[in-house]
């Protein structure tokens, strides 16, 4: 089955080639991606291969910060002059190497990340050409001086760090959303012609950490008729803190005139996708959207909490408040709305067709308002319990805005009518797993078999055992348990009463002739559930 994948850590490796002016050089890995602990150290290398027939080429190291555009490139900075630099903790042996021809050599990273640090920390290994000195045409200026013109090669092995058991923010934003024909951008324009409608969602991380996006674009009629839902996105969809970067999809599906909604769902790792709405309108002249009428600015809108706990009797009040927040430049109208909570197998939101009608003993004053830029609004969110009613209910608050770009941020309502002794906190599990060449895919089932939502964290481990061993000369070598990883995923959402979640994760590793052993635990609010499995690897990945 199709399951989703977190992975424990995730290495890139790819190869680079850079040519210019007859030098040809390999370069592997361009991208490093690790999670490691504050106060620890690791290293790796970087191989350098001259594919030149007859020269040398030396390079000069020079560790240097990275910054991304909006088309989700990476542009070289000074070390030191971004605020996620990791120039100062990286070291690189020797920083100066000669390649002779058609040979590899390579140069060892070594990457000291200090405590005290959290988030993410970024940057960039460059390798630098060292050529002789070019003799340029020199011009005086109109001082008398001279001008020189230096021109220098230079490639990149990227370093993407996230320092783990720290706090870590994860907040992304919709900075603008475009609709445009192909014919209006040139560089789009001259991949694909003329006569393609282009999407565009802007994702403004806020986040102290880089996020990784993957979308999907919807297309109505302004009656709500669904004709189109596409990927969106673009690469790899890695946005670094305080980036805003493009994802595009371009379709030549046939839109006829007339006006159309367009809308972004993007998972970005946060607790809630981003979601953003715009009305666009197909003439036979020109697209136009709703945004592109005024000047657009993100729309960064809050809750707090995120969760609202309520415990009632039947027949009883209860309420809470939630603050609402406008982080961004303009005034933005609100409008609140109660939805049933309601999640598929994986953990994420069903959409708003999806989930049915909420109870009419559920409400929110107020349900409408605006917020001037840096305002912020509490909304109470009471709760008139029917006389005849037990159990839980589960409810989504929803907060709207208004206007050419719309967005929604959202809060769970956690509803348990009864007694703390009504309460019942069940569950069970399931592991299953597949070993293949690249590595193993694990997936854990869990349900929750009471009455009472349920936060589960999930625990991984894979250990590698050495059986009891009797020598020739009668010595007994007892047996020898290994672990190679563990790794814990909490789960972002309640699991529900009478629903199923999967938590699913990939184990990046070359696993020898030996005994393993997959591991699972689920720590729920009970005695934690343990799942073993074994299995016997029969050669080299099986083989």
């Amino acid at each position: 089955m199709g399951m989703r994948r977190i992975s424990l850590m995730v290495l890139i490796l790819m190869s680079a080639v850079f040519l210019a002016q007859g030098i040809s050089i390999r370069m592997d890995p361009i991208v490093v991606s690790k999670t490691v602990n504050p106060g620890t150290s690791f290293s790796y290398e970087i191989f350098l291969e001259n594919d030149s027939e007859f020269e040398s080429i030396t390079l000069k190291a020079l560790v240097m910060d990275v910054v991304e555009t909006v088309e989700g490139a990476y542009d070289l900075k000074q070390p030191g002059s971004t605020k996620y630099s990791i120039a100062r903790w990286v070291r690189v042996e020797p920083d100066t190497i000669t390649v002779p021809p058609k040979e590899t050599k390579t140069v060892i990273v070594t990457v000291n990340v200090p405590r005290g640090v959290s988030g993410g920390l970024y940057g960039a290994v460059t390798f630098e050409i060292q050529t002789p000195q070019s003799q340029e045409t020199q011009r005086p200026t109109e001082e008398g001086a001279y001008g020189e013109i230096e021109f220098k090669y230079r490639m990149a092995s990227f370093l993407e760090i996230v320092v783990s058991g720290t706090r870590k923010r994860i907040e992304a934003f919709p900075a603008y959303f475009k609709v445009e024909r192909s014919d209006d951008i040139p560089s789009i324009r001259i991949q694909i012609g003329d006569g393609a409608l282009v999407f565009t969602l802007g994702v403004l991380n806020k986040s102290n950490v880089h996020i990784i996006t993957k979308g999907t674009l919807t297309i109505k009629t302004k009656e709500g008729r669904t004709i189109a839902k596409m990927p969106l996105g673009a690469g790899r969809g890695v946005v670094l803190p305080d980036s805003t970067v493009n994802m595009r999809t371009i379709t030549r599906r046939f839109f006829p005139p007339g006006e159309y909604i367009a809308r972004a769902v993007v998972d970005y790792g946060g607790r809630r996708p981003i979601v953003a709405e715009t009305t666009f309108t197909v003439s036979s002249e020109k697209v136009e959207t709703e945004e592109e009428k005024k000047e657009a600015n993100p729309v960064m809108i809050t809750i707090d909490p995120v969760d609202i706990e309520i415990k009632a009797l039947p027949g009883s009040y209860r309420s809470s408040i939630v603050k609402v927040s406008n982080l961004g430049e303009e005034t933005l109208q609100v409008e609140g709305k109660i939805l049933p909570l309601v999640y598929d197998i994986y953990g994420e939101i069903l959409p708003e067709e999806e989930r049915g009608t909420p109870p009419d003993w559920i409400n929110l004053t107020p349900s409408s308002f605006s917020l001037r830029p840096g305002q912020s609004r509490n909304v109470r969110v009471a709760v008139r319990v029917p006389e005849n009613f037990t159990g839980g209910y589960y409810a989504d608050v929803i907060f709207k805005t208004e206007g050419g770009l719309k967005t929604e941020v959202g809060a769970n309502l956690l509803v348990f009518v009864g007694k703390d002794e009504d309460i019942t906190i069940e569950a069970s599990a399931d592991l299953v797993y597949t070993v293949k060449e690249d590595g193993v895919y694990a997936d854990i089932i869990f349900e929750n078999t009471g009455n009472y939502h349920l936060l589960p964290k999930i625990t991984f481990g894979l250990n590698r055992i050495t059986p009891q061993q009797v020598t020739d000369e009668g010595l007994i070598i007892p047996e020898k348990v290994e672990s190679l990883i563990q790794e814990e995923i909490s789960s972002t959402n309640p699991v529900l009463p009478g629903t199923k979640r999967i938590f699913s994760i990939f184990i990046p590793i070359v696993l020898e002739e030996s005994q393993y052993e997959l591991l699972a635990r689920c720590d729920y609010g009970k005695t934690p559930i343990v799942l073993r499995k074994s299995f016997q690897m029969e050669g080299r990945n099986g083989e």
